[in-house]
């Protein structure tokens, strides 16, 4: 793998790599990657989707990459902008002293930490921070003077984009780099050769980076910054006298109207609180009242902004400009948005609604927009962008050495590809269950929870905990969470009532204990040896149907003449699967089993393709006493 990947970056080739668990994808492509950058005095960029990836590079992996090629190699850390810390806003807020209620008893250790840091990042303060303190706070893109700024020479974000470009190995994650595409690859510091690790995922992340979203607290935030008509605060109270006028008025109206374009919407489409409900009509609202007043808004701010210079020595003068810049944009893309919502002119796009989350205080609904055609975006600004891009992921296909998904996904077949099995012996240390006495979860739901239910607390006691439980739904997960906590004698942590990360943590802790998990637990997470040694997965992974973008590409394949079935949630399933099933087997001694508790397996023509997904060599049971007596006879873990 390491000598393919030297290949790509020497000859300027695009390469994609399945490489299964155990191959040691990370030193084969930094070790190549290092040398490279050595060589040719440039940087090489690794993104990965899993914050704990990031840290293995940076903390494990680098160091043994130096002492392998016997040269130091730097490597850091890229973060969005809004994970540090701006001191012109600080400054502000703390001249000010309004910080929030929250923040009281905090402040001073806040105030003490921002004395010490050096990097300024969030993460990094160990205490209390409000959501609404840090937006006061934390670094904005589209409120920045850059070199303008008093503080430039010192701030944390630009010294540490300083770093970024001296380092050998620059490590981001999907939605920087991500973001980095969408904004005209303006945020990361220049680079020709790239290696996207977890890159099944990448697609996804790029279609959402691309994507638009308008929601009434966001657009009543930007125009009180404007002006405030009941507190009689905002940017206009910097102006001169005879500007404010026209700018009050205006930033009025479009208040009023946001408040009644909401209100009518509400009116006009049915409420939704089961999933995200796309929107394929026009609709009549306030016939573009709002978005009318929006741009007036920009026009006047751009038009204004001419009189102000971001360079100016007066610095309230820098202020207003910055503002005016960023009302001025931001109302814009609003008001194209909510154009495009309205009267769905552009076929491309997949216009969609959500409720706000129920614990949320917001009445109204949030709007979205993404590109249907992820694929067209990499084709056009990733690869022919860069030299070199080099993609890997244990799963990059449905089935081991099938990249036609994975290239489609894409956008370009100018990719060269390989395949490398897992070195894990899957045919003597693991073992498949699919048990036929399931109902199905279509047809019988009901009926399904009850034999879920009944499965898993069989599979958990021959395992005595050490389990992963694998749910494609928070409801279900909390049904039979409620079924069976008091009828095991293991403890269950749930994922949908600690999060993730402390269900992890008190999973990790508790001897024989079992974790219910859903989405982020069926790949990234990494658990080597006896603590876990069962993986049941409830139900085939299927996407939910009703997803918008997924939901508008069904149609285009239909309207082809294509089975969406087949050509798309089959294969996506499938790789979904066995992402679920790599939780299992992490070092060549780990042991253990995994079920799947679905009947469709063997009733549907599909569950073929299921079952030659998963690793060559794994032994498939379905009965529960064949599974017990080889899980029993599993090599032990020394």
């Amino acid at each position: 793998m390491g000598v393919a990947i030297e290949e790509a970056f020497q000859s300027g080739v695009n390469l994609a790599v399945e490489a299964g668990t155990g191959v040691g994808k990370s030193l084969a492509y930094l070790i190549p990657a290092a040398l490279f950058s050595l060589e040719n005095e440039c940087t090489v960029v690794v993104s990965t989707e899993t914050k704990s990836l990031q840290e293995q590079i940076l903390e494990k992996d680098i160091k043994l990459v130096s002492e392998a090629i016997g040269r130091d190699v730097t490597a850091h850390v890229a973060l969005g902008a809004a994970n540090y810390l701006c001191k012109r806003k600080y400054g502000k807020v703390m001249e000010r002293g309004d910080f929030g209620p929250e923040m009281e008893s905090e402040i001073q250790r806040f105030v003490e930490w921002e004395r010490k840091t050096e990097s300024g990042i969030r993460s990094e303060y160990n205490g209390f921070v409000s959501s609404s303190f840090w937006n006061q706070v934390g670094r904005d893109s589209d409120n920045c003077l850059a070199r303008n700024c008093p503080n430039f020479s010192t701030s944390y974000y630009f010294l540490e984009k300083e770093k970024w470009k001296k380092a050998n190995i620059l490590i981001v994650n999907h939605h920087l780099l991500a973001a980095h595409l969408a904004g005209d690859f303006r945020i990361l510091p220049p680079f020709q050769h790239l290696v996207i690790d977890e890159a099944h995922s990448f697609p996804e992340v790029v279609g959402k980076a691309f994507g638009s979203e308008v929601k009434h607290d966001s657009l009543m935030h930007l125009l009180h910054y404007l002006h405030h008509p009941e507190k009689k605060t905002g940017l206009v109270q910097k102006l001169k006298e005879k500007q404010k006028k026209e700018i009050i008025l205006a930033t009025e109206r479009a208040i009023s109207q946001t408040g009644d374009f909401f209100r009518l919407l509400l009116s006009e489409i049915p409420l939704n609180f089961q999933f995200s409900s796309r929107h394929t009509k026009k609709i009549k609202v306030d016939g573009g009242a709002l978005e009318d007043s929006l741009f007036e808004v920009s026009e006047l701010c751009l038009h204004l902004l001419e009189k102000y210079k971001k360079d100016s020595e007066d610095n309230d003068e820098k202020e207003i400009a910055i503002g005016l810049e960023m009302v001025g944009t931001n109302s814009k893309k609003a008001a194209s948005f909510l154009e495009e919502f309205r009267n769905k002119t552009n076929q491309n796009l997949v216009f969609w609604i959500e409720t706000p989350n129920q614990t949320s205080r917001e009445i109204y609904y949030h709007l979205y927009s993404q590109p249907k055609n992820t694929e067209e975006i990499l084709s056009k600004s990733l690869f022919p962008n860069l030299e070199s891009v080099v993609m890997t992921s244990a799963t990059l296909s449905p089935a081991p050495g099938n990249f036609q998904y994975f290239l489609k996904e894409i956008g370009t077949k100018d990719v060269q590809t390989k395949t490398l099995a897992s070195p894990f012996s899957y045919q003597t240390h693991s073992v498949l269950f699919v048990p036929k006495k399931v109902a199905d979860p279509v047809s019988d739901p009901g009926r399904n929870k009850v034999d879920i239910s009944y499965w898993i607390q069989r599979l958990i006691r021959l395992s005595r905990g050490d389990a992963f439980v694998l749910f494609t739904s928070n409801k279900l997960l909390q049904e039979v969470y409620e079924d069976i906590v008091d009828r095991v004698d293991f403890p269950i942590f749930s994922q949908t009532m600690l999060g993730p990360i402390q269900a992890k943590r008190e999973f990790m802790e508790n001897k024989e204990s079992v974790l219910f998990g859903v989405s982020s637990f069926w790949q990234g997470v990494d658990i080597k040896g006896d603590k876990l040694r069962n993986v049941i997965i409830t139900k085939l992974p299927f996407q939910v149907p009703t997803e918008p973008v997924l939901q508008a590409k069904m149609e285009d394949m239909e309207k082809a003449g294509k089975s969406p079935f087949w050509e798309m949630q089959v294969p996506k399933t499938c790789l979904l699967l066995r992402q679920g099933f790599g939780r299992l087997i992490r070092s060549s001694y780990d042991t253990g089993m995994v079920s799947i508790l679905d009947p469709r397996v063997h009733t549907k023509s599909y569950g073929k393709n299921v079952i030659s997904s998963l690793p060559k060599g794994v032994p498939v049971v379905t009965e529960f006493e064949d599974l017990e007596r080889k899980f029993n006879n599993l090599p032990k873990i020394k």
